[in-house]
């Protein structure tokens, strides 16, 4: 009931002005937030407060080395509500086990979204310190942290996409066009989360909670059931927040544009939460780039692209940023050092793949030597691998999978079906075959190869990489009434399996 209170609300306030709809996107969305928890809702209230008055120092210092400091103390205050929240507790408990600490602690709950809305104030501070963002007012400032559709997580946005919508003029009446386009984007997202996501989720679980268990074809139906279930879910999540932000007239960026059809690992980090790693280049691999190149500048020494073809030159302008920047996009995700390895991990990926490009003669044209789905398909298996220790409970059992989907562990019994058959939620046991399965499997990822996008069939970005064409046409959004049929049609279906439906992947982050 929320979402109809909140679009009616948005409505009839509407002919009130400006300040009534700030008032009541901040007002619901924190309603939104804090029915969840109402005691976090003190958190997210008090950092919203605490970060908007350092703002004013930093934007209205006395000097600029006044204004450098608050923003300096601005970071660490967030950063430390960041590290006792998610860090914390986990790292003692580590040292406990093995013997550092006299005693263990009670992990405690994290805060939903608390991530997203600390490098989002972050990132606002910074703007504001560099004269790219205007400082707001509390009414916009309170809107642009915690407007719903991407509080809990994501996508992160810049003030400068965000606030020029909020202005008096460009935000006012609900209008049915921006309703409609929302409600079917928003459906379609919720359709990817519950008939697709939600549905191969035990398969994965299953596997990846007998890790020691699974043979090798079992193995590689758990990895790709992850794979498809994290793909939709993320995806899903993220076209119901466009969605969400469509039927109030906001357009957010996109976050997620079929990331398994990268033909890199490059290609694949500029369509995977697209968002973050946005966030990352601006905030922390291009400042410590530039860091680098005054230290080199400093000794004296090159930074031109020639300079970067060296040993020394690409391990200290190339390497050193990126394995630094994507160690800290592990610890984002989590304080396991399974989170940590598939930091490291990409962060090797994406060396290599500089390395190539800067190295090889013909490197940066590749695709035009070898066929575009071996390159799909290679770095699919990459990004697999570093999945397997996204998931995995701990390293070992991370390192135990990928031994195992490479033979490592002999081949098992082909298609001798799931022997924790018995875990699985009735309404997956018939995928407990692993034929069946392995179909299953296979048809999900023909609709993540092969058929266009949301983006695509709503016409809010050009085609890209479609291998099935003549869909396109076919699956063009119009507000008419097959479209909604068919979305209506969805809408039961998801009613019908809402009560099995987990929650959304990245909220724990």
């Amino acid at each position: 009931m929320f979402l109809p209170i909140a679009l009616i609300g948005y409505q009839l306030l509407s002919r009130f002005g400006r300040p009534a709809l700030l008032f009541w996107l901040t007002a619901s969305s924190l309603f939104f937030y804090g029915y969840w928890n109402p005691i976090y809702l003190l958190l997210l209230c008090g950092s919203m407060l605490m970060n908007f008055l350092v703002s004013t120092r930093v934007g209205e210092g006395r000097s600029e080395s006044s204004r450098s400091r608050w923003l300096i103390g601005g970071i660490v205050v967030n950063l430390s509500l960041l590290v006792y929240y998610k860090y914390l507790f986990p790292i003692l408990n580590f040292l406990h086990a093995h013997g550092a600490m006299p005693r263990g602690f009670a992990n405690v709950i994290l805060p939903l979204g608390i991530s997203f809305f600390t490098f989002t104030q972050i990132a606002y501070l910074i703007d504001v310190r560099q004269n790219i963002a205007k400082r707001q007012g509390l009414l916009p400032y309170s809107v642009f942290v915690t407007v719903f559709p991407h509080l809990i997580a994501g996508p992160i946005i810049h003030p400068r996409e965000l606030m020029p919508q909020l202005e008096e003029g460009r935000i006012g009446r609900l209008r049915s066009g921006n309703l409609a386009l929302g409600v079917t984007w928003f459906m379609l997202g919720l359709g990817k989360k519950v008939l697709i996501a939600d549905r191969v989720a035990p398969l994965a679980d299953a596997m990846f909670g007998h890790v020691h268990e699974a043979g090798f074809t079992t193995t590689w139906v758990g990895i790709l059931s992850y794979a498809v279930q994290l793909y939709f879910d993320f995806s899903g999540y993220s076209d119901m927040a466009l969605g969400l932000a469509k039927m109030f007239g906001l357009d957010f960026p996109v976050n997620f544009n079929s990331p398994f059809k990268s033909q890199s690992v490059i290609e694949f980090w500029t369509r995977w939460h697209m968002t973050l790693s946005r966030y990352l280049n601006e905030y922390l691999y291009t400042p410590i780039v530039r860091k680098v190149n005054g230290w080199r500048m400093d000794a004296g020494k090159k930074v031109s692209k020639k300079a970067q073809t060296t040993p020394e030159g690409f391990a200290s302008m190339v390497a050193f940023p990126l394995m630094t920047t994507m160690f800290l996009a592990g610890i984002w995700h989590g304080a396991g050092l399974q989170y940590l390895v598939f930091g490291l991990l990409h962060g090797f990926y994406l060396t290599v793949n500089h390395a190539w490009r800067l190295w090889t003669p013909r490197g940066h044209r590749l695709h035009q030597v070898v066929p575009a789905p071996v390159m799909i398909l290679l770095t699919f298996v990459c990004v697999l691998v570093g999945m397997v220790f996204f998931r995995a409970a701990n390293v070992g059992d991370g390192c135990y999978v990928v031994g195992t989907m490479f033979g490592l562990h002999g081949a098992g019994t082909a298609y001798a079906g799931f022997p924790y058959l018995s875990e699985l939620p009735a309404i997956s046991k018939f995928m407990g075959n692993l034929k069946l399965a392995t179909l299953a499997i296979g048809f999900a990822l023909l609709i993540v190869w092969g058929a266009p996008n949301t983006q695509e069939i709503l016409e809010q970005t050009d085609k890209d990489h479609v291998w099935l064409p003549t869909l396109l046409p076919r699956l063009k959004w119009q507000a008419n009434a097959v479209w909604s049929l068919g979305i209506t049609a969805m809408f039961v279906a998801v009613i019908l399996l809402l009560d099995a439906t987990t929650r959304f992947l990245y909220f724990q982050f």
